[in-house]
């Protein structure tokens, strides 16, 4: 059996042409031999007369002798005339012999750039449709059509010429393959890919949940992060708002709530828990006096104590491990009979101590300790450091460079300097400021990151408050800064967390490094002080 690069565990193909990709992957995986290696959804790039090409190849089987046999998978009908061979997508037609000799030429030159010479075959696959001949442009001898699909390893195998086995070439070309997307020029094509391909993975969660039916209607999950809680919701509640039904979300972190304020249909209540204790405190009490320490305790208690009427079918409550028991409870109470509540958490990313957590012995509760968004050297290294208090589950199809650990020097104030060495370096490496996000360890009010405009020569887009209709608002600069509190429940591509400053790693930071090391889709840099570096080492010792 044939190894699959990456494996198709937590793959849930949606639409025709997907399935079918998957169905001719497994094919291949069951019916190659063992020495065989299948990579899929290889992304290509290319710069030809100036201008920079991208693409994908459904499949490349890597054959123990070096050889190369590239497969593009066309499910559905095709037509295939003696002047060509054309896919039809709506209102397009495109031009699949042209769109296979493109990523075949793309192909042979990155090879010619790593000095790498090999033999490249090619074959078009049709699952869908049976082929009387080819065309003036692709013959029909390299053409797999429906009827052929029970001969398609045999197919591959027999499309390369007979060599000997070259370990080392194949060694060169695994580590080729398994990066291939990285040698694109133009970084921002790496930031896609892994938006395109993680986001699609991210869909189990959400496809299997929904499918599930409590008589008590409550389930709570107890996901670690990047395993698609915010897709679960946002599918959940987008279901529910398109069949007529009343939704709502609700989570403790505001800025969570204005980004899923801006995803959701306009029919789904959003909001904080503190926001609808300060709408009920406005309708019984009148304006609260925000200056009065005792207000937030107030508006609990009496959000708490205040009868409530069922007024939704579908609740999701998010960060469940974050909000009091009494809390969700009250919340609870806003479902009607018969409706549906979603309660999402994760105890690692507990950011509060000294709350009671909400359980219920008779609620339906489901664990998922799949994460796709963290490259796997992320999460190889969040495990070193013992930041999960449970298994998680590599399930990203990327490697990702191993995180950066960067120490400041004593009379560099809150590692300022450091931070803004580390963002010059990245900059220079073609990453864009808008794919950066520069978090800070500490709180608002202490963050030295925070009081700033500007770092690394870039001006800083910041939270700077609220308009009267409770939106966020930023300054007016290119890079993202804020606090790992404020940034979680979102991700960015590229991370630093700066300004991580501890003497030990009590558990309410392991907690804390768990959020920050988990926002970075493909990067982790972090900066951090001699102390800091001093306990991680003691850390990563004893586990």
């Amino acid at each position: 059996m044939a190894i699959l690069r990456p494996p198709l565990d937590g793959i849930h193909p949606e639409g025709l042409g997907r399935q079918r990709e998957v169905e001719v992957l497994q094919i291949l995986a069951k019916g190659l031999p063992e020495d065989y290696t299948v990579f899929h959804g290889v992304e290509w790039s290319s710069v030809k007369d100036g201008v920079q090409w991208f693409g994908e190849i459904d499949a490349i089987v890597l054959c123990p002798n070096a050889s190369l046999v590239l497969l593009e998978i066309k499910a559905g009908p095709v037509e295939v005339t003696p002047q060509g061979i054309h896919k039809r997508y709506g209102d397009r037609v495109k031009d699949v012999a042209q769109q296979t000799r493109v990523q075949h030429a793309a192909l042979r030159q990155r090879l010619k750039d790593e000095h790498m010479r090999v033999h490249v075959a090619q074959l078009l696959v049709l699952p869908d449709q049976d082929v009387a001949g080819g065309s003036v442009s692709y013959p029909r001898e390299r053409i797999v059509d429906a009827g052929q699909m029970h001969a398609l390893c045999a197919r591959v195998l027999a499309a390369v010429p007979y060599a000997p086995p070259d370990a080392p070439t194949v060694a060169k070309l695994m580590r080729f393959l398994d990066d291939m997307f990285a040698l694109a020029p133009d970084v921002s094509a790496r930031v896609e890919w892994i938006d395109r391909n993680v986001t699609r993975l991210y869909q189990g969660l959400a496809t299997w949940v929904g499918r599930i039916a409590v008589p008590a209607g409550r389930i709570r999950i107890e996901a670690t992060a990047g395993s698609g809680k915010t897709q679960l919701a946002l599918g959940l509640l987008t279901r529910a708002a398109d069949a007529g039904r009343r939704a709502g979300y609700v989570c403790f972190n505001r800025p969570l709530a204005l980004h899923l304020r801006q995803l959701l249909p306009e029919q789904v209540e959003v909001a904080t828990f503190h926001e609808l204790a300060t709408r009920l405190w406005r309708s019984k009490r009148g304006e609260p006096d925000f200056g009065d320490a005792g207000l937030f305790a107030g508006m609990e208690a009496l959000y708490v104590q205040e009868p409530r009427k069922p007024e939704f079918d579908v609740l999701v409550i998010d960060e469940l491990q974050d909000l009091d028991a009494q809390w969700v409870d009250a919340m609870l109470r806003t479902v009607h009979p018969g409706g549906q509540a979603y309660l999402l958490g994760d105890e690692d990313q507990r950011l509060f101590d000294g709350r009671i957590c909400w359980s219920d012995p008779g609620c339906v509760s489901l664990s998922c300790p799949d994460n796709f968004r963290s490259p796997r050297n992320i999460t190889a290294t969040i495990r070193a450091f013992g930041l999960a208090s449970k298994p998680i589950d590599a399930r990203c199809p990327l490697d990702g460079d191993t995180p950066g650990f960067y120490v400041w020097k004593d009379d560099d104030r809150a590692g300022m300097a450091k931070t803004s060495e580390v963002l010059s370096s990245l900059l220079s490496e073609g990453i864009r400021p808008e794919d950066i996000a520069v978090l800070s360890l500490r709180g608002l009010e202490r963050s030295e990151l925070l009081k700033r405009d500007e770092i690394a020569g870039l001006a800083l887009r910041k939270f700077v408050g609220f308009d009267r209709q409770g939106n966020a608002l930023y300054s007016d600069g290119a890079l993202l800064a804020d606090t790992v509190h404020r940034f979680k429940g979102q991700a960015a591509p590229v991370v630093v967390v700066t300004e991580i400053d501890f003497e030990a790693v009590s558990d309410l930071m392991r907690r804390r490094l768990f959020v920050a090391w988990t926002r970075a889709q493909w990067r982790l840099e972090c900066v951090m002080s001699p102390t800091s570096e001093k306990a991680l080492a003691e850390r990563l010792g004893r586990e």
